[in-house]
């Protein structure tokens, strides 16, 4: 049987998230935790805070497909977060700071 990538849908907090997190552009990356630029696609942890990254994100996922088997190859115990799913949380969870 050919093994395919699904999507699976997990309640998780977007505060942990962020705290190793590498959210991929179309050239680089960043770290969600520090905001560090520059960060390359195989980094395991940020080069300025050293958060390991347990998780990634891209911007614009179906530009970087081709090269999910080689990434999770690489590191297996990376999530992929849905970077739209993560924004609109994130922006949620600030929302609702305020109000507090």
């Amino acid at each position: 049987m050919s093994e395919q990538f699904i999507r699976v849908y997990k309640y998780m907090d977007v505060s942990e998230i962020k705290q190793n997190l590498l959210v991929y552009g179309d050239i680089s990356g960043s770290c969600a935790k520090c905001n560090a630029i520059s960060v390359k696609l195989d980094s395991v942890e940020c080069p300025e805070c050293k958060t390991k990254f347990n998780y990634i994100s891209f911007r614009n996922i179906k530009s970087h497909l081709p090269k999910l088997p080689r990434v999770l190859g690489e590191r297996p115990y990376l999530a992929i977060i849905d970077f739209e799913d993560y924004s609109r949380n994130m922006g949620k969870s600030k929302a609702e700071d305020l109000f507090k």
